[in-house]
Parts: structure tokens; C-alpha cells; sequence
């Protein structure tokens, strides 16, 4: 399978020595400080009248009042579906980089399609995966691992992390996960990148500092020493972290030499967002 020109994150991202937060100045564990690389997205934009799709359950069962946006780089409209799970949308202006996020990063993972550069738009059918409620979900450590269905996050000890506090209150800064049906998931996991696994988090926007260590359980048993790559998705139109609306590498891994696990072996998980993976 032919594979589209991928976007890595080891071409914009710093790390510098900071100062460490200890209690004595020379005995301080010093505190690595990173940028956000920034991405710059060219094109023309394109011209959305009308955007249809209708929102399932993965039971199958239709998702009424879900929080659905039509966003380009340069504006963007709310929508939330009818009470039969679909959209019909007349947003009749013009976007940079124009795509369909659905899912509100709360009650259901947040993923985003790409749209095409037609003016009328029909996307079909789409998953929404409710997220694991926050009593089910894991507390940040100050440093260490936090776990939530198959994902682990490994937190550096000389590290920090930031919440998105705009967007999540404090009771909601715990770890959630869930896992995207690749297959059913088209849209936003396209075909051509190949991706096998994929899976929603929240809380959305919160930053590792180095980027966060990622294990998760080898649930289809690929062989002992596959090489994976790991991917995120941008999600946030200021394309900090993560370019918008497609899928940035930013991590190696490789399966555990027992099969039991997939374990980052470079890079790592620099921004909570959707994230994906392929055998390379």
C-alpha cells in the first residue's frame, strides 16, 4: 500500500534545559521546557454550502444532539445533530482546510474527516465512541504512569504537563481512552495511511513535557519486535502541536520481546489528542 507523505515532529520540537523546581537550587532536578513547533498550512480555501452526515452508536443506534463543527483554519460553524443522528448543514462560506469534527472531547471522543473540495458534501455514515465516564477514568500523577483501557502514559520525572483549563474543568482532568473501529472510521482514518489501531482520548489538549511515554496492550497479537509507528491527529485549528485535520508521526515503538505490549521506543505523545498506529 502506497503510503501519503507523513509529517514528523522531530523537525519542530525543543527541548531545553530549564530550571528544577526543588527545594535547594543545587540539588534541583532540572526541568526540560519545550516549544511548540507551529505548522503552517497553505491552500486556497474552499467553498462549503452544504455538509450531510448521519451519527451512529457503535450498537448502531442513532446519536441525537452530538456536538458536530465545520471548521477550516479561518472560521468555523457549531452544529449538533437531529434527533435521528444526522446533519444537515449549510455552513455557505469558505474555509482553509476545511473539515468535519465530531465528538466533544466529553461524553465522546473527538475526531475530525477532512472535507474534499466540493461544495456539496455527503459523508456518509459515522461512529461516534462514547468515552469512559470520569469516575472510570485515570488521576494525573505528577510523575509515573496512568492507565485507561488499553493505554498507558508514562510521565517523566523531570517533566511537567498542562491542562487545557479553557476548555476542562479540574474535576475533568482525568485520563480517558477508547478504541476507534479503524474500518468504520474511514473519514477520519483514512485508507492510505494504513492505520490499524486507532483510539479517542481525553482530556483534549493537555501537553507532556518531554512528550509522554506510550505502552498499550497488544490486543491483536501482532509478532514480538514489529516495528509501529505512532501518530496524532491535529485537532486544534491553531496548529501548535499537530497540523490540522491530518495526522503528524511523532513516535516509534516497537512490540514487547513477550507480545504482551507495545512500548515507544523515540519520540512520544507530546499533546492529548486522537491517536493512531500502523505497522511500519
Amino acid at each position: 500500500m502506497q503510503r501519503p507523505t507523513t509529517l514528523t515532529l522531530s523537525v519542530g520540537l525543543t527541548l531545553l534545559a530549564g530550571v528544577g523546581c526543588g527545594s535547594t537550587g543545587e540539588s534541583a532536578t532540572p526541568l526540560a521546557v519545550c516549544e511548540a513547533p507551529g505548522y503552517h498550512s497553505d491552500g486556497e480555501p474552499v467553498r462549503i454550502d452544504r455538509v450531510k452526515v448521519s451519527v451512529r452508536l457503535p450498537s448502531g443506534e442513532a446519536v441525537a444532539d452530538l456536538q458536530v463543527q465545520v471548521c477550516g483554519l479561518d472560521a468555523c460553524v457549531p452544529y449538533t445533530t437531529d434527533p435521528s443522528g444526522v446533519l444537515n448543514a449549510a455552513p455557505q462560506t469558505s474555509m482553509l482546510r476545511p473539515a468535519l469534527k465530531y465528538g466533544d472531547g466529553f461524553d465522546f471522543a473527538e475526531l475530525a474527516a477532512p472535507l474534499g473540495s466540493e461544495t456539496r458534501q455527503d459523508l456518509g455514515e459515522l461512529v461516534a465512541l462514547p468515552l469512559p465516564t470520569l469516575a472510570e477514568g485515570a488521576e494525573f500523577p505528577k510523575s509515573g504512569s496512568l492507565t485507561n483501557g488499553d493505554l498507558t502514559l508514562q510521565l517523566a520525572a523531570n517533566g511537567s504537563f498542562e491542562h487545557d483549563i479553557l476548555t476542562y474543568r479540574e474535576d475533568e482532568w482525568v485520563f480517558r481512552s477508547v478504541a476507534i473501529p479503524v474500518a468504520d472510521s474511514a473519514q477520519a482514518l483514512p485508507e492510505s495511511f494504513g492505520f490499524e489501531r486507532a483510539y479517542g482520548v481525553a482530556p483534549l489538549g493537555t501537553t507532556f513535557c518531554p512528550p509522554a511515554k506510550l505502552s498499550l496492550k497488544n490486543t491483536d497479537n501482532w509478532p514480538p519486535g514489529t516495528e509501529v509507528e505512532v501518530f496524532v491527529q491535529g485537532l486544534d485549528v491553531s496548529e501548535e502541536w499537530a497540523p490540522y485535520g491530518t495526522w503528524l508521526l511523532v513516535a516509534e515503538a516497537r512490540v514487547s520481546s513477550d507480545g504482551r505490549s507495545i512500548d515507544t521506543t523515540s519520540g512520544g505523545i507530546p499533546i492529548l489528542s486522537s491517536i493512531a498506529l500502523r505497522r511500519k
